[in-house]
């Protein structure tokens, strides 16, 4: 009888989401504490460089306790990674074609995990459950804001796949992708500049863009959110790259959104309209939440 070879979950190609520690790949041997999380998701390693080599390792993501828990493939060597819950300041979901990423973001804690976007649908209902515990004992306090034209069909659409049932938008910015023209001498260059989206609900502040690496891409998206106890404050800022809103959170981080030249945002009236907003909705909340943020 041929001996059967050892698992090496490097192979997988597909996403999955895990239900208990018996549907984790045995080749990550996880220690029995780590049984009966709350939700579970593994990510399979990712394309191959020039080189070679995996430009990421296969991934197991739990959640158990109030705890968010990283596991690399072992053959990496790293440390497994986790961070409170209550300690996560900013979470961040791309998706430019075939590349996706998460990134989690709080007091000490960066991460930022890839995947393939062939498995989106695991990873959807998998950050459904992060979701749900990050934001748990929001309430939504004001009226929602009613729907109106005004976002083109890709900001429509990305922000109707970030809200969860019941979640209502309170107010919203919305500065489009345009197109922007320099001149140098005789000559005139066109560019385009990517759009954002500014959201506040009762649970959360939630900015969507086009945006990567500074240009705007035509075929993706990232949706950052962060909750409302998190937020430590929204100003205008002025630089040599021109005007921008900055969202500062709590943990040393922020959000850095700049204004285009063509934008409709007046960055002075919309910061002082979503502090507001938001400081409203935290009062009326806040006593529900117990306040963990350093």
């Amino acid at each position: 009888m041929q001996e059967r070879l050892p698992i090496d979950s490097r192979d997988y190609m597909l996403a999955f989401e895990l239900r208990s520690i018996d549907d984790c790949p045995p080749d990550f041997e996880l220690p029995s504490s780590m049984a009966g999380f709350d939700a579970g998701l593994f990510l399979p390693r990712g394309d191959r460089d020039w080189l070679g080599q995996p430009l990421y390792p296969p991934r197991i993501l739990l959640l158990k306790g109030g705890w968010l828990h990283i596991v690399s493939h072992p053959s990496t060597g790293d440390l497994p990674r986790r961070c409170a819950i209550e300690q996560i300041a900013s979470v961040e979901s791309g998706q430019m074609l075939l590349k996706g990423w998460l990134r989690f973001t709080g007091s000490g804690f960066d991460c930022t995990v890839g995947y393939n976007t062939l498995g989106f649908r695991s990873v959807f209902r998998f950050m459904g459950s992060v979701r749900n515990e990050l934001l748990r004992g929001t309430i939504p306090l004001a009226a929602p804001l009613p729907l109106e034209p005004g976002l083109d069909i890709k900001f429509a659409n990305a922000l109707a796949l970030e809200l969860d049932s019941g979640e209502a938008v309170l107010l919203r910015a919305f500065q489009p992708p345009g197109e922007a023209v320099s001149r140098s001498w005789l000559l005139s260059r066109h560019r385009h500049t990517a759009g954002d989206l500014l959201a506040l609900t009762g649970r959360r502040l939630l900015w969507i863009t086009d945006r990567t690496r500074g240009f705007h891409s035509p075929y993706g998206s990232i949706a950052s959110y962060a909750p409302l106890d998190a937020v430590r404050g929204i100003a205008p800022k002025s630089s040599r790259g021109g005007p921008s809103l900055q969202v500062d959170l709590s943990g040393g981080s922020a959000w850095q959104i700049p204004c285009t030249p063509a934008s409709p945002w007046d960055c002075h009236r919309l910061a002082d309209e979503f502090a507001a907003a938001i400081e409203t909705q935290k009062r009326g909340y806040g006593a529900g939440r117990t306040e963990l943020r350093r």
